[in-house]
């Protein structure tokens, strides 16, 4: 099958997309029919050329983090391969590129909960070690030295007494003499690691084809014979097709070559909570996108209610209210007697309280949700924006009645994910639509597809009293959540049973908060809807994390205590968060005057990954000006410890639009329900931040000998309740439900 060169392919095995590590002339895209000869595979990372290219193999897909840059940097850096000529191949369908974590309990290949370069990079720098170690030892031979007396630089080994160098391609001949497994393995040390590529402002890999337009995302993917199939969906989530009253017609528009019906699996079916899979979909298959959407547009089906949709936001909020009111509650954690404490008659100058509302939200990524598939009878092939490459190849295995290995999986680029393509649904749809007319078939969502039939983020109510000591610190605290769960719907017996009925994504950041609160008690409430749920950018702690922050930030104010000072004094056992907020407050300049309508508010977060995967401290400081009743965040300084940091470039980046995604949760990111259905449609009523709203950053990031932690989603949570205690101090008012007003009274 020809692909154009703008295409990926399957190379050596490997489903692959190469791209240029720096300047266009040192650009390598291996297209069909230009694979290198003799490319030669040393271990499951790396590659070697017989120009003396370096390739290097990243399992960890680009979903905009920047991971095809860092994890090759590690493995350049610990086989000193020249930084200008290697080239990065996304490579799967290996168990080395297999993990587990974030809520993945089976080995798998997929990128979630910024764990990649926390998973990868002792792996990634054990296979440049090895080849190190084998180069070593075959420049040794090839001197007729020790291998004392070499070094590697520059992908070239090197006699340190006469200077003569040779080329790593040209030492390969030794391979059937070394074995480089039994040759011992030395990594670097952390100054080896400080004069290689490590901690270097390392320019993005991909950035070059972005900005050209080479790229290749999924919505990208033209194979020959190849058709488009648009997605019509029963308006209501839980709903289903009884027929479609005018087949006929839509069948006689020109460019249309069939229509099926499919089921768009709810996340309740992936998990086998709900056995229901009545046909919810209609597919039209026609020659182009645009024939598709215009029949799409004249579709008249009948539909069958279902009384699983008797529900919208106000009927959804009133049974958060009602539990967070009439109880049970599960306790999450709990640290001293806070009942005894608040079983005493607090008096109106020792307690304070707040409620706090959060609502449900949309990934609503740059590029909608779009998938192809070639169904043939030995053999099915995949292309698109996938987050979880053996997810994918999986259920089409299961779909087919196919072993995995009969399954090809082909990446691209994706344009945006925040945990939204991990799921399969689009390729489900293509690869209906493929066999149904033996063609390979290209899905596309529609924006309103893509907002109305989602798998969403839930909204959190929760309720927050506290009982202050004389100096105006929380002596008890207690944090009631109620909420619909993630967790609840996709690891009910392994994650939330098994730990006895709490559901950790509705109390993340804060069952396992560092405030030293000597009474401390965080209950959760599981309250169950018929919507469809899976991980999003922060996952609970956008909603968690403001409830508490905003809560601290109160006790601060109604103390009259300087709210950063106010959080020093509950983090004294916290020596590396009290390292973050002293940086950030400096760059911040937190003491000094500010100029009129000017107001500023901080945020802490202790983020724990799921499964105690990484660690990382992130402290935001935001300056908000008011002007004719309406505010805009002109400064966030935010600090973070996030371990070795193996390019600057990246964790910047990745704080940055952490802070960006942030901001559209508290500026304008909300969905409405009625009768079981979303009401938003498009970006016209769904609000995302745009340019202009956002602020000067600066990203403080502190030096650590720790390893590697995550960075990808730190920062979305602080954004909020930060913004909120400036809020406070700008107009007297607590501002305690997301979205935050635009317009203050």
């Amino acid at each position: 099958m020809a692909i154009t060169r703008r295409h990926f392919l399957q190379q050596a095995g490997l489903l692959s997309l190469l791209i240029p590590l720096s300047s266009p002339k040192a650009a390598l895209i291996l297209q069909a029919g230009e694979t290198p000869a003799a490319l030669h595979e040393f271990n499951d990372w790396i590659w070697i050329c017989p120009d003396n290219r370096v390739v290097i193999g990243v399992s960890q897909c680009e979903v905009g983090q920047g991971i095809y840059t860092g994890l090759a940097e590690v493995v350049a850096a610990e086989m000193d391969a020249d930084w200008q000529n290697v080239s990065v191949q996304f490579v799967t369908g290996r168990d080395a590129y297999r993990h587990t974590g974030g809520g993945e309990t089976e080995l798998s290949q997929y990128v979630a909960a910024s764990l990649s370069m926390t998973h990868f990079y002792q792996r990634m720098r054990e296979a440049g070690a090895q080849a190190r170690a084998f180069f070593l030892a075959a420049g040794a031979q090839a001197f007729h030295c020790s291998a004392n007396e070499c070094e590697c630089r520059d992908s070239h080994v090197i006699n340190k007494t006469t200077g003569e160098k040779r080329a790593y391609a040209d030492l390969i001949a030794y391979a059937d003499q070394l074995d480089s497994r039994s040759l011992p393995l030395t990594l670097k040390d952390a100054a080896q690691e400080k004069a290689s590529l490590i901690g270097k402002e390392i320019k993005r890999v991909d950035t070059p084809l972005k900005v050209t337009g080479q790229a290749v995302f999924g919505i990208d993917i033209k194979l020959p014979n190849m058709l488009v199939a648009v997605p019509w969906m029963v308006p209501t989530l839980n709903g289903k097709i009884i027929s479609i009253k005018n087949k006929a017609e839509i069948m006689a528009i020109p460019g249309v070559i069939d229509i099926v019906t499919s089921r768009h699996w709810s996340t309740f079916n992936m998990f086998n909570l709900d056995k229901d899979l009545s046909a919810n979909t209609v597919l039209v298959i026609a020659e182009s996108y645009w024939q598709a959407k215009k029949a799409v547009e004249r579709l008249d089906v009948d539909v069958q209610d279902s009384e699983k949709d008797n529900f919208s936001s106000e009927t959804i909020a009133r049974d958060n209210a009602q539990r967070l009111a009439d109880g049970p509650f599960i306790t999450a954690s709990q640290k001293g007697s806070p009942e005894k404490i608040f079983a005493s008659p607090p008096t109106a100058t020792t307690l304070h309280q707040a409620t706090y509302t959060a609502p449900y939200v949309a990934h609503a990524t740059m590029e909608p949700c779009n998938a192809t598939c070639y169904v043939e009878k030995d053999k099915v092939t995949a292309w698109g924006p996938f987050q979880g490459q053996d997810l994918v190849r999986q259920t089409l295995a299961k779909m087919a009645g196919l072993s995995p290995g009969q399954v090809e999986v082909n990446t691209t680029f994706i344009g945006g994910s925040f945990g939204r393509k991990f799921n399969p649904d689009a390729i489900m749809h293509a690869f209906i639509a493929s066999k149904a007319v033996n063609r390979p078939v290209k899905v596309i969502y529609p924006r309103e597809i893509d907002l109305q039939h989602s798998y969403y983020r839930p909204g959190n109510h929760a309720h927050y009293r506290a009982v202050i000591d004389e100096n105006g610190y929380p002596l008890a605290l207690r944090a009631q959540y109620a909420s619909d769960g993630l967790f609840w719907q996709v690891h009910r017996q392994d994650r939330v049973n098994k730990v006895g009925g709490w559901d950790e994504t509705i109390v993340e950041n804060v069952y396992n908060t560092p405030y030293q609160i000597p009474n401390l008690q965080v209950d959760c409430a599981i309250v169950p809807q018929n919507i469809s749920l899976t991980f999003l950018r922060g996952v609970g702690s956008i909603a968690s994390l403001f409830f508490l922050e905003s809560f601290i930030s109160e006790l601060s104010h109604k103390a009259n205590l300087d709210e950063v000072d106010y959080r020093q004094h509950l983090l004294s056992r916290s020596p590396e968060m009290l390292r973050v907020i002293t940086a950030t407050r400096e760059a911040m300049n937190w003491s000094s005057p500010l100029a009129k309508h000017h107001y500023r508010g901080c945020a802490t977060n202790f983020w724990v990954a799921r499964d105690d995967a990484f660690l990382t401290y992130v402290v935001l400081m935001v300056e908000v000006v008011i002007e004719n009743n309406r505010w805009r965040v002109v400064k966030a300084v935010c600090g973070v410890d996030c371990g070795k940091v193996i390019n600057p470039n990246l964790v910047r980046a990745a704080i940055e639009g952490g802070i960006g995604f942030g901001l559209s949760c508290a500026l304008r990111s909300e969905l409405h329900f009625e009768q079981g259905a979303v009401q938003e449609s498009n970006f016209d009523s769904y609000g995302v931040i745009l340019l202009q709203d956002m602020p000067e950053i600066e990203v403080v990031i502190l030096d650590s000998t720790r390893p590697p932690q995550g960075t990808g989603e730190v920062s979305t949570a602080v954004v909020a309740p930060a913004i909120a205690s400036a809020l406070h101090q700008a107009t007297g008012n607590y501002y305690r439900t997301l979205p935050l007003p635009e317009t203050l009274s």
